[in-house]
């Protein structure tokens, strides 16, 4: 083989290696993306004034007597709390969440709990496993001097227990309801669910969004076909100088264009949604993006500083696993593109 074929042998073998590394991160991140999970509700965090365990009880109480409730789920963290299985000496240690309303807003797994279910909880599997050296729902656990029953053994990255009744003791009293998840209701946006609710029993919240991880991922996963659009784009261009519109290539060149221009025009009419509250009231209201990019910022900065759900931290993990694959994998091709140009000059 001469010096000039096995150069152009191990040009195309590289570029083949790369293309699959390339190909590999992008789609791994596509995998953590297809992950992450939508909130099944709303999360509010209150302020100034926590109801306790009787008046969330009023408050749920009140609603249900409503034309149209609202479905709210109230929720209190206990901290770090030692736990122990009814049968044997195995313990162990889980971070303890109080729910009272409908635990499907908290999460969907934690549904297998019902409003009036008082002896019934929900933990995590690495939890199950250390009390009961498996995974099957239906063990006793020893918690505060009471029997609870698992109810599910939920597909958490996180060591949690989940009560989701009300009960009399002392322990559950003393405790006060600092966090709201509320699903939004037909024909309203988030906004108005939540400050309705909110006027109607004197409460005062911020709603903190955790869509952020999601958006922040599908945009890192659109730089990769953006960029390899703009290269075929910038490749036609060049292509297309060589012929007259006598040509059949020409027009086949401009038939591309079209394809690609029309499935961009596509893609932004089906697929893209504008965010609810971010269109002005007037043309003349100039000082209205800035107030919503602050605004923005602002619950940014509050989604990471305040503590999370289950869901919202595996959301924030997968999601970073997704911007750095979508990044990864367009920074990866950018780099080839460079050590390409930079061969053909030299060879």
């Amino acid at each position: 083989m001469s010096v000039r074929s096995q150069s152009a042998f191990l040009r195309k073998a590289g570029t083949l290696t790369v293309w699959l590394i390339i190909f590999c991160i992008y789609f791994l991140g596509v995998y953590n993306y297809v992950q992450i999970r939508n909130d099944t509700a709303v999360s509010v965090f209150l302020s100034a004034a926590y109801p306790d365990r009787k008046g969330a009880e009023n408050i749920l109480k009140q609603e249900r007597k409503s034309e149209k409730p609202y479905d709210v789920c109230f929720y209190a963290d206990a901290g770090l709390r030692e736990i122990s299985a009814k049968e044997g000496n195995r313990q162990a240690q889980a971070m303890t969440v109080y729910l009272k309303g409908n635990p499907a807003g908290y999460d969907w797994q934690a549904a297998a709990l019902t409003e009036g279910d008082p002896d019934g909880c929900v933990i995590d599997g690495t939890t199950a496993w250390e009390l009961f050296g498996n995974k099957v729902p239906g063990g006793q656990i020893l918690f505060q001097g009471r029997t609870y029953t698992v109810r599910k053994v939920a597909d958490w990255g996180q060591k949690v227990l989940v009560f989701g009744a009300a009960s009399a003791d002392d322990t559950e009293t003393e405790l006060f309801y600092n966090r709201l998840f509320i699903r939004r209701r037909n024909g309203e946006t988030e906004e108005s669910t939540v400050n309705g609710f909110l006027m109607k029993y004197g409460l005062q919240g911020t709603v903190v969004s955790s869509t952020l991880p999601k958006n922040a991922g599908l945009a890192a996963l659109l730089l990769l076909p953006a960029v390899l659009s703009g290269s075929l784009w910038t490749e036609i261009s060049r292509e297309k100088k060589n012929y007259t519109v006598k040509d059949v290539e020409y027009w086949f060149c401009n038939l591309l264009y079209s394809v690609m221009a029309g499935t961009v025009v596509w893609l932004l009419f089906t697929h893209l949604t504008w965010p609810e509250g971010w269109i002005p009231s007037r043309w003349s209201d100039f000082g209205f993006w800035k107030e919503k990019v602050d605004q923005a910022v602002a619950e940014f900065k509050l989604y990471l500083m305040l503590p999370k759900t289950v869901s919202q931290t595996e959301g924030m993990i997968l999601g970073g696993k997704t911007v750095c694959a979508g990044g990864g994998s367009c920074f990866l091709y950018l780099l080839w593109k460079v050590y390409e140009k930079g061969y053909d000059r030299i060879f």
